[in-house]
């Protein structure tokens, strides 16, 4: 279906794109519903899919193995070399250096941690007495880049992820002033979403996007959807005349009862009250089209549980029953589809499936990663039970469970980030349906005891944190002997990942925690 202009916004991305200013940042903003992801692919298809002389990559912060910066520099990386068969030459070098620095003491040789085992692999040499090292210095780099690239010999892992974004910026670069290409244009879906479960302060959460701007200069526009509006003055002064911002309100009354024309449906009565009833937001108007037909009988909605109410009505009982489960999902596949389908003994065929996925308020987010509309979801949870609610988490945290504990060394290795994301997943649903530290650090303590030895280490790290202060206020001795434990694990954690420093301040912890309890003994 044709897409309803923004023309102001669209008028914007055209001029940033046309110009070279300094920097080039586009921050589309507005609530859930207001149309942001559905501009985003307005823009891709119309200016970008076809366009010979531009290069783009996007991501959508709604896959949450996204939320690490090395994670998301090498996806961004990945996407344009498969795309473009471009070579990010220095970046994968400095990645290659990171890697062993994480990992130079562990004696398995992959890392579920840091993904692309075989790429890195490859630039590593091993000399007769097993040592490894890096070949940083030869290939195509210039001099300047060759320096820095030696410099990471000298740092700790967490000073070279830091650096990560200098080295993208320079490779891309390159590689646009000495292609066919003209342009490059990144888009950053749902940045928002960066700042969930994470111990950082506001402005270090999404620092390296800065920096990644910062270094890439003109040579990249970043389109950056969100539900605020970027507060990046608050970090540094220096951005608040950088950033081009548009926000996103409710369809004017012209374009909401054109966009219902365009979607068949010709009662003007029915329109007129589809737009008062959802004051012409843009998520309720495609619900809409879907809710109502000419051709079926119809009460006016006069709001809009209403509407919701229409959808639920018109579609399949076991189409309603699976986006219910799927509403308490952050994201879902097609295998946990079948899996849904054989726990609540649902129907599920390939029609079904394809009709669900022609939904608007059906996103791709990555591959065969979707998400149902975050408006769906919370108004599908307001209207069932709180059994309802508690038998789809337990289930969700069950398909996750079953996926950790099915991992064995083959499946950890050929997909690393499995490891990452079903403990992200399994631990959000813990959350919900279990509120006790304790119970959250024994889950915590068994897998970080089944998976240290295939070094999938930085999954735990934040959620250990996340339990670290509800220890700390509890005044009894279990609490404190698990928080001894926390310490230690930590200290563990951080010296296997290459941050000494870190790994000294937990480990002193344990000591300080410990001395008292061996003097009264």
């Amino acid at each position: 279906m044709s897409f309803v202009d923004r023309k102001v916004a669209e008028g914007m991305f055209r001029e940033l794109l046309g110009e070279r200013p300094i920097y080039r940042t586009l921050n589309i903003y507005g609530k859930h519903g207001m149309g942001k992801s559905r501009f985003s692919r307005y823009i891709k298809e119309k200016y970008l899919e076809k366009a010979k002389y531009i290069v783009y990559a996007e991501m959508n912060f709604e896959d949450r193995l996204l939320h690490k910066q090395h994670k998301a520099i090498m996806h961004l990386a990945k996407l344009l070399e498969e795309e473009y068969d471009f070579n990010f030459i220095s970046l994968w070098k400095a990645y290659a250096m990171l890697w062993y620095g994480r990992y130079e003491h562990s004696p398995i040789m992959y890392a579920a941690d840091l993904p692309y085992f075989h790429e890195v692999k490859k630039l590593l040499k091993i000399d007769k007495n097993g040592k490894i090292d890096v070949d940083i210095t030869k290939g195509l780099v210039g001099e300047e880049v060759a320096k820095d690239l030696e410099e990471l010999k000298n740092l700790d892992s967490a000073e070279i992820e830091a650096r990560l974004p200098r080295f993208f910026a320079n490779d891309l670069r390159e590689l646009i002033k000495n292609s066919d290409y003209k342009d490059c244009v990144i888009i950053l879906e749902n940045i928002d979403l960066i700042k969930e479960n994470s111990d950082a302060t506001p402005c270090s959460k999404d620092a390296w996007i800065r920096e990644l701007i910062t270094k890439v200069g003109k040579d990249a526009l970043f389109i950056i959807t969100s539900q605020e509006k970027l507060n990046w003055q608050g970090c540094n002064s220096a951005w608040r005349d950088v950033i081009k911002a548009y926000f996103l309100t409710p369809f004017s009354p012209k374009d909401a009862l054109r966009y219902l024309t365009m979607s068949d449906l010709k009662n003007e009565n029915l329109k007129q009250a589809i737009c008062a009833s959802c004051e012409r937001e843009p998520f309720w108007l495609s619900l809409a089209k879907d809710s109502y037909s000419d051709n079926i009988s119809y009460t006016l909605p006069t709001n809009r549980s209403e509407i919701l109410d229409a959808f639920i009505k018109r579609v399949d009982e076991t189409s309603v029953k699976l986006l219910k489960v799927l509403s308490h999902a952050r994201f879902f596949t097609l295998d946990l589809i079948k899996v849904i389908g054989i726990q609540f003994g649902l129907s599920i065929d390939k029609a079904l499936i394809k009709r669900l996925m022609n939904y608007d308020f059906i996103k791709e987010i990555s591959e065969d990663k979707y998400a149902v509309d975050t408006l769906l979801k919370e108004n599908l949870i307001a209207i069932e039970n709180d059994l309802e609610g508690i038998e789809y988490n337990a289930f969700m945290f069950s398909y996750w469970e079953n996926t950790l504990q099915s991992l064995d060394q083959s499946l950890i290795k050929s997909t690393p980030q499995i490891i990452d994301e079903a403990i992200e997943e399994a631990w959000y649903h813990l959350n919900i349906i279990n509120k006790e530290p304790l119970v959250h650090f024994e889950w915590l303590d068994y897998y970080v005891s089944r998976f240290f030895m295939y070094a999938a280490w930085e999954p735990f790290i934040d959620r250990y944190h996340q339990i670290m202060p509800k220890l700390q206020k509890a005044n009894d001795s279990v609490s404190l002997d698990r928080l001894i434990s926390l310490y230690n694990n930590l200290a563990g954690l951080y010296e296997s990942l290459g941050e000494s420093k870190k790994s000294r301040a937990y480990y002193n912890k344990v000591i300080e925690l410990n001395r008292p309890q061996l003097l009264s003994a």
